[in-house]
């Protein structure tokens, strides 16, 4: 069973759903094949092999394409017990296909080592009770991480899709601001220059979320948050946009070379202000992991004084 043919059985596009049935039936009917070799040769228990046979005749009871696969899964660790030696020398190689999927946990029960001590166990036929019990529930495992998998990769896409769009929105809002005030030459007034400042500032910082995002690995709890998360993100990085080019107004710190004119009697240019917020956005993650950092460390000093 190559557990990397289950995982698109979540996906909602059509193709994916069609690809997931298809290889759901040619592995039950690839199953049925081996259980009726078994009884033809009655190399197995029959109760056992009516079992088998129950949960595959579920398949087609089952409307969901998830609960299918689990029938299927089930069927197949039953087979695990009955099969031959022949028949489970392919289930472990099949087994060891797949198992990058496990988790750390998983990982640290069947090393590389303990596979290939199962492996030659059944290649040189000293296979008893616990080493099938041993392959069922490796199974079983790679069966459950492999769901996680695909749930956690399609919950991730569907959140993904949410922060691109509005992505697209601000950028969009943001162009058609500079658009507006720029190319249209339609004079700006400080108030309409803070509000691009501050779209600009947005978009900076949610790119750089998003750039985040696409590189961590998230629980499913933390993924159903991150959405409004990205938001405040977002809006943190307006604010910080805007705090920072007050600041250049101030000219505590001044750029002669950005003015519109003299330095000593004229302000920046407005494309020298745009420029400050979209880039005080996008070092937002910085400026909020170095505040963090500041506030904990505060915390730890309370602490340690008490």
């Amino acid at each position: 069973m190559n557990m990397a043919d289950v995982f698109p059985r979540l996906a909602s596009g059509t193709l994916d759903q069609n690809f997931s049935q298809l290889s759901l039936i040619s592995k039950a009917q690839l199953l049925r094949d081996k259980i009726k070799a078994l009884r033809q040769g009655n190399r197995a228990p029959q109760e056992a092999l009516h079992q088998i046979e129950n949960h595959l005749n579920a398949i087609s009871q089952e409307r969901n394409l998830m609960g299918q696969w689990s029938h299927y899964e089930l069927a197949y660790e039953g087979f695990i017990s009955a099969a031959s030696l022949e028949d489970l020398v392919g289930v472990i190689l099949n087994l060891r296909s797949c198992n990058q999927v496990l988790d750390h946990a998983s990982q640290e029960i069947w090393t590389k080592q303990r596979l290939d001590e199962i492996e030659l166990a059944v290649r040189s036929g000293h296979v008893n009770a616990a080493t099938r019990e041993e392959i069922s529930a490796l199974a079983r495992s790679i069966y459950d991480c492999g769901f996680r998998f695909v749930r956690n990769a399609d919950l991730k896409s569907r959140v993904m899709r949410t922060v691109l769009f509005l992505n697209f929105s601000l950028s969009i809002v943001t162009i058609g601001l500079l658009v507006l005030f720029q190319l249209g030459q339609i004079p700006s007034t400080p108030a309409q220059q803070t509000l691009v400042i501050a779209c600009l500032g947005a978009s900076g910082a949610l790119l750089r979320a998003t750039i985040r995002f696409r590189q961590r690995e998230l629980e499913p709890d933390e993924l159903r948050l991150e959405p409004a998360f990205l938001i405040f993100r977002a809006a943190f990085g307006a604010i910080l946009a805007i705090i920072v080019t007050f600041f250049l107004q101030l000219r505590v710190i001044d750029f002669p070379y950005l003015h519109t004119g003299p330095s000593d009697s004229t302000p920046f240019a407005p494309a020298a202000l745009y420029v400050f917020g979209f880039a005080s956005g996008f070092v937002e993650q910085s400026f909020f992991s170095a505040l963090e950092r500041l506030t904990n460390k505060h915390s730890d000093e309370r602490t340690q004084a008490r």
